[in-house]
């Protein structure tokens, strides 16, 4: 019997221990939960979100208008896109414009407005490059918009000038990339690097087999010439006037 009582007064004790160990805790417990209460609490100097727009729109202005002026400073990207010419479509390209000065494709320069005072000054690498895309015995019949641009403008370009063997006198010829005489001599042109010219007025072509270098201004015209799907001719100009004086 003595051992039951002790049994039950140890037990008695230990459950009396316990709820004075738990009747410690409480106050930490309760200190504990008013801190995460006093760090979660919401505090009373709330953002009014209009101000907040205020402040931050005029920062976003500043911060955007240097992007926003070079994405303006691209204007006239449609250029040569509306041009119609006989049996092909244009392909746009990324054409820019800064200041003077026309950005094609990250890789052409074309200085110049397309005016008679202010032609563009083009080169064969441009002209050639229509070779790219424009391939009719391939079925491939896409001018890129780098070159459909000049279609109808004023533009300047120097090469070899060719005129025909038969006249003392003509208003046509060819301005090319290579050397050729028309006959004999040197490399005959192909369609991309070769223009056909009308001048304003007769030059003396008397002088036969003679190289002639020359600068030719004048309208620049797309006019593709094609027998059975190859092509023979691509480019003409007209009103045009001839310096041989480089």
């Amino acid at each position: 019997m003595r051992l039951f009582w002790i049994t039950i007064v140890v037990l008695i004790a230990a459950a009396v221990g316990a709820f004075v160990l738990v009747e410690e805790d409480a106050p930490f417990q309760e200190t504990d939960a008013t801190v995460m209460t006093a760090q979660h609490t919401p505090t009373t100097d709330a953002v009014d979100p209009s101000a907040l727009a205020a402040t931050v729109a005029p920062t976003m202005a500043t911060t955007l208008a240097p992007t926003m002026a070079t994405t303006q400073s691209g204007a006239g990207s449609q250029l040569g896109l509306d041009q119609q010419i006989k049996d092909a479509t244009v392909r746009a390209g990324k054409i820019l414009r800064e200041g003077s000065t026309i950005m094609a494709d990250g890789k052409f320069s074309i200085p110049g407005a397309g005016t008679k005072e202010s032609p563009y000054e083009i080169t064969w690498e441009l002209l050639m490059s229509a070779g790219d895309t424009y391939i009719p015995r391939l079925g491939e019949r896409e001018i890129p918009q780098r070159v459909a641009l000049l279609n109808g403008a004023f533009v300047r370009i120097s090469g070899y000038i060719a005129f025909p063997l038969i006249a003392t006198e003509s208003q046509e010829c060819l301005v090319m990339l290579n050397q050729w005489d028309g006959c004999c001599i040197g490399i005959p042109p192909s369609p991309y690097d070769a223009i056909e010219v009308r001048l304003l007025s007769p030059a003396d072509s008397s002088s036969r087999h003679v190289v002639r270098i020359g600068t030719i201004e004048g309208v620049f015209h797309i006019d593709p010439y094609v027998m059975e799907k190859w092509l023979i001719g691509l480019f003409t100009m007209d009103q045009a006037v001839l310096s041989t004086e480089l």
